[in-house]
This record gives structure tokens, C-alpha cells and sequence, in this order.
């Protein structure tokens, strides 16, 4: 379904903007049952094991990528983007609020070969805000002893790459940067170090980056923290994604409600609930 919207959605504006004469999704019923059966994979989860030896065999100055997304559920282009201003090192947080993309504006082409290469085309990379929220909208992770010392020690060795407002740029002090420290972190460099460093570490599964936020998900949800707040830390705006993604995770969480009861009732927990309280909720 959130792909029909995004159609429908682009749909509505050429049709405002007069480039098409209709919409043709409009009236076009859509099955939500049916579209979540067309939308499930595979998902695979990667292991401690392969974790840290990917984290071995990668550059010393981009290792710590794989505790970004394996400790803290970050998407690949968001730990690429990840500066030093988005830590708070006392409340142990990090604040997701930018990623890397290849949907930056192209500088006017002077070359017939840049031409060619640009011409309908935008590739050029940019650190923006997160895609589909608003400017003021991102997202706190809590972030565990392990992966803030990892953090520390990243910046007492490689130090930092800083990064002025501009043409798509956003200010920042950022982790990571190309091998020559002239520009930030790309998506090429970013793809061709993982593949090295799974193909030298003997591998056989091809470990994807996106493997490790499931990593991250699964290992929150199978030591029973909510489900509702591993959705927010994922940045899954509705806790039914997580829960219909990661169900298979949780296979224990009926005997744990049991056993919570099974403790009430026979008083061996003693309950501190309030008699009542205001619940904020969205209107309809």
C-alpha cells in the first residue's frame, strides 16, 4: 500500500501541474491483503560472528559502520551520514536526523561527456534531511556502553570531516568521508568496501548492510523489548510494520504474558498502577 500511495501520490501533482490529463488511480481499488502478500521476503539476520568479522576486514576508519546499523538499527545511508552533533554522550542517544542520498541537483554540465552522463539524471550525492519527514522530525536511538565507546574511540583516531552548508550539503562534523578526506562518503566507495571486506572475511552468505538493522530488530524484540519502541527507533511510523515483519522473532511472547498473569493473580508481583489516566491520541 505504501508504494500505491506514493504512485497515487505522484499522479496528483502532474495532474495539478497539467502534465497529465487524469488520474489513473483514481477509483482503482487496491487490496490491502493482497498487497502485503506480493510485499513479503525473506529476511535474513546476520550473526555476532559475522558481524564482528565484517567489522574486522573493512578499513579501520569505516568499521565502525557495522556498530551504527548493528547496535543502533540505522539504514546504511543513515550511518553514512551520521556527525558528532547528533550524540548526546550523557543521555547515551543518538539522534537520527539525515541520510546520504544520489538525489542532489547536478551542477550545470560543462562538457559534452557531462552532459551525457547527467542528462536526465540526478546523481549527484547529498546529505539531506530523512526523506518523508518533516525538517524538525527525526528520530532518538538509545545507545548502548558498547557501541558509544566504539563511537569515542572512532573519533580519538580518525577524528572528523567537516562539512559547511551548501549546495547539498548540510553543516556537520561527520564520521565518515571518502578514503582521501576530500569529500563525504558515497554510495560506490560504501558498496565496493562491503564487498571486499565480506569476500576477504570467506563469507558464504552475501551479508547485506540492510541485514544488520534486522540484526538490531530482532535482537530487541527477542529479549522482549516493545514492539512499539523498536518501531520508533526503526523510524517505522506505524509499529504494525515492525510487528508483521518481525512476528517470527517473538515466539515467546504468549508464555511471557502467561507467566506475567500467572505472577499477578497469585500476588508474588506487586502491581503499582494508577486508578486512571489521560490518554493523548490522535483524531480521526
Amino acid at each position: 500500500m505504501n508504494r500505491y500511495d506514493i504512485l497515487a501520490a505522484t499522479f496528483n501533482f502532474a495532474l495539478a501541474n497539467d502534465y497529465i490529463a487524469k488520474n489513473p488511480c483514481v477509483g482503482l481499488k487496491v487490496g490491502r491483503n493482497k498487497a502485503k502478500r506480493k510485499s513479503k521476503k525473506k529476511i535474513s539476520i546476520p550473526t555476532l560472528t559475522e558481524l564482528q568479522t565484517l567489522a574486522d576486514h573493512l578499513p579501520a576508519q569505516y568499521q565502525l559502520l557495522v556498530w551504527l546499523m548493528a547496535g543502533c538499527g540505522l539504514r546504511i545511508a543513515e550511518a553514512m551520514a551520521v556527525s558528532l552533533g547528533q550524540f548526546d554522550f550523557e543521555a547515551d542517544v543518538l539522534y537520527v536526523d539525515r541520510q546520504v542520498t544520489q538525489d542532489g541537483a547536478n551542477e550545470k554540465p560543462r562538457t559534452q561527456r557531462q552532459k551525457a552522463i547527467t542528462k536526465g539524471r540526478g546523481r549527484a550525492h547529498r546529505i539531506r534531511h530523512l526523506k518523508w519527514r518533516e525538517a524538525d522530525e527525526g528520530r532518538a536511538v538509545p545507545m548502548s556502553a558498547y557501541v558509544a565507546r566504539k563511537v569515542q574511540e572512532h573519533v580519538a583516531k580518525f577524528g572528523t570531516y567537516r562539512v559547511e552548508d551548501g549546495a547539498n550539503r548540510m553543516a556537520g562534523d561527520y564520521l565518515f568521508s571518502n578514503v582521501g578526506r576530500t569529500n563525504i562518503l558515497m554510495y560506490s566507495l560504501a558498496d565496493r568496501l562491503w564487498g571486499k571486506a565480506r569476500r576477504d572475511a570467506g563469507i558464504p552468505r552475501k551479508v547485506k548492510p540492510h541485514w544488520l538493522r534486522h540484526f538490531f530488530a530482532s535482537a530487541a524484540l527477542s529479549k522482549g523489548v516493545p514492539v512499539n519502541e523498536v518501531a520508533e527507533w526503526l523510524g517505522h511510523r506505524d509499529p504494525k510494520i515492525t510487528l508483521q515483519t518481525y512476528a517470527h522473532i517473538m515466539p515467546d511472547a504468549p508464555s511471557r504474558l502467561q507467566a506475567v498473569m500467572d505472577s499477578v493473580f497469585s500476588c508474588e508481583v506487586e502491581l503499582d498502577l494508577p486508578l486512571g489516566f489521560d490518554a493523548f491520541v490522535e483524531a480521526a
